[in-house]
């Protein structure tokens, strides 16, 4: 029972609540702020799981090292030495400019028998970076079901990653990569694709993916392209593109559109966009209903915004 006749500390409250608000911590901030209070601190702050580590230098020292064996979300940002080993119950990995010998690791370790969610950013373009994206997509991670990487190498052969279910790359100069990481993820439903340029898918082959229901593009999306890629993705219920400037007539693209809506994707319900291009607000104003009228997908749901130097902004409610 609390005194009224002192000032109220942290240390009155039960150890249930202790560790309730200790759960809103990262590690580091546990071991900074409780851990050398005192022996009930400490005991605390050792029972507390489920932690969450950044690591922008090396810290092997006590008391954080403590930590390691209880975190589960791990970011590391340039860190030049890292013992893997300490990390045994790690779900979630994101890593930013690993070095070539951290890379070699992370494929021929078995470190992450827990790994759900792999994000690794900044990777050098080396051998050691085609070995890695070849262990990703051959089921090295055989628990990882979400992955961001910000750019993939095919130069080596691929197997199945069964499980991985959303796929993010952040910059693609290679038209062969979409169709590779559909076919090496045959139970993915979500992909984010970001093109680098004027890349020209190719034309679709006979595979199809049955399973992917939402794709997000960004870059440089010619209703050819756009075409090529529906081809292999019949399942789609949600297409967004965005992000770029749209160099066709609005009113063809979005015809363009339709019918490659009607020809490969009959379950399609959710269109979003968001690109520029240049022309006269009152124009697209006048077009809008007739844009609309165009698919289902359209209908109420664009919206047109004048910007300077005589540009149009067409984006989806």
């Amino acid at each position: 029972m609390m005194s009224d006749n002192g000032p109220s500390t942290l240390e009155i409250l039960p150890n249930e609540l202790l560790l309730g608000i200790c759960k809103h911590f990262t590690a580091r901030e546990l071991y900074r702020a409780f851990y050398g209070l005192n022996r009930r601190f400490r005991s605390i702050v050792d029972n507390i799981s489920n932690l969450h580590l950044t690591m922008t230098e090396n810290e092997f020292h006590e008391p954080i090292w403590l930590a390691f064996r209880r975190v589960i979300k791990l970011s590391v940002d340039r860190v030049e030495h890292i013992d893997l080993c300490r990390f045994s119950n790690i779900r979630s990995l994101e890593w930013i400019s690993p070095f070539d010998a951290q890379t070699q690791q992370l494929y021929s370790s078995t470190y992450f028998a827990h790994l759900d969610h792999l994000s690794v950013y900044n990777m050098r373009d080396t051998l050691s970076t085609a070995y890695f994206h070849q262990f990703i997509f051959s089921n090295g991670f055989p628990l990882v079901s979400k992955c961001n990487l910000n750019r993939v190498n095919i130069s080596l052969s691929w197997t199945l990653s069964p499980y991985l279910r959303a796929v993010s790359i952040g910059s693609v100069s290679d038209p062969l990569v979409f169709e590779r990481i559909l076919i090496s993820c045959p139970n993915l439903t979500r992909f984010d694709f970001h093109l680098l340029g004027h890349i020209r898918i190719p034309p679709p082959s006979t595979f199809q993916h049955v399973n992917l229901k939402r794709l997000y593009l960004t870059g440089t999306l010619s209703s050819q392209l756009v075409s090529h890629i529906a081809a292999r993705v019949p399942a789609l219920v949600l297409l967004n593109v965005g992000k770029w400037i749209l160099r066709e007539k609005p009113i063809i693209y979005f015809q363009h559109l339709s019918n490659i809506f009607n020809a490969f994707l009959p379950y399609l319900s959710q269109f979003d966009c968001d690109f520029v291009c240049n022309g006269e607000y009152d124009h697209f104003r006048n077009i809008g209903p007739i844009l609309e009228q165009l698919h289902p997908c359209f209908t109420h749901r664009l919206q047109f915004t004048k910007l300077d130097y005589n540009r149009i902004r067409i984006s989806t409610k």
